[in-house]
């Protein structure tokens, strides 16, 4: 089975979260090696911009990132959960992404999945607001996104519908 890491990018518990669950119970039907990041959980900090990991191949903030850097380069599929501000992911997502310029260019994922929430109903808003993910893949050179999970029209931490809940688990089923 795949190595999945699962990131959560919400600092509030609501509609973000709901689908990172449905898709996590879809996924351990199938027995994957799942690993879950909430990012409002862990100490992770801003990157420094000062190249230490382009000289040495790893950071030197010291947080909570080092826990994870190998499960994330060993990770066959990458899920980045995010809620949709302003147009653009969470400045949460966005500083864990810079903080994996140690490891991008040796993951082993082939593919990313977006779960993305946002009080807009239209699926056109989030496929404008995850640039920096899209960018990311392009960077990292192997990796693509496979497929979006729409949250769309969420606004309230329970305002997550039947079929988007269902969209995250019947995907996750689908997964090897």
């Amino acid at each position: 089975m795949s190595k999945i890491v699962i990131v959560s990018s919400s600092m509030r518990i609501g509609n973000s979260d709901c689908l990172c669950d449905c898709f996590e119970k879809g996924l351990s039907e199938k027995k994957h090696n799942i690993t879950r990041i909430n990012l409002r959980d862990i100490n992770l900090t801003f990157c420094s911009g000062c190249s230490f990991c382009y000289d040495n191949g790893r950071c030197c903030q010291k947080d909570d990132m080092h826990e994870y850097y190998q499960k994330i380069q060993d990770a066959d599929i990458l899920v980045f959960a995010t809620p949709i501000y302003f147009g653009a992911i969470s400045g949460q997502l966005k500083v864990f992404i810079d903080r994996l310029y140690p490891i991008y260019k040796n993951l082993n994922a082939k593919s990313i999945i977006v779960i993305a929430t946002c009080y807009q109903s239209l699926k056109s808003t989030i496929d404008n607001s995850i640039y920096d993910i899209k960018r990311f893949a392009e960077d990292c050179g192997n990796i693509k996104i496979s497929k979006i999970i729409y949250g769309e029209g969420t606004d309230d931490p329970n305002d997550v519908s039947e079929e988007q809940k269902n969209m995250a688990y019947d995907y996750a089923k689908l997964l090897e």
